[in-house]
């Protein structure tokens, strides 16, 4: 992994590693899936990191607000990765 051409690899590689210890489908798993997501913004990983994130959200609990906030960080990831 160069660094040099993508400063934040290794502690994107640090958060993944994390965030794979999350249980899917839970609220956790899908907002720090979309958050990295974001944060891999111009890198391959991040199209990886967008459809975690998104399999992940069919497993959330309708009705509760942490479904709506990570639901919402998944919408933005979206937006900001797609255009």
């Amino acid at each position: 992994m160069d660094t040099r051409h993508d400063p934040g690899a290794l502690t994107r590689a640090s958060a993944v590693s994390a965030a794979e210890q999350l249980k899917a489908g839970t609220w956790e798993s899908v907002e720090a899936l979309a958050v990295l997501a974001i944060a891999a913004k111009g890198s391959p990983d991040a199209a990886v990191l967008l459809e975690r994130a998104s399999g992940a959200a069919s497993g959330l609990r309708a009705g509760t607000w942490e479904s709506v906030r990570a639901l919402g960080w998944l919408a933005r990831a979206q937006t900001e990765l797609r255009g």
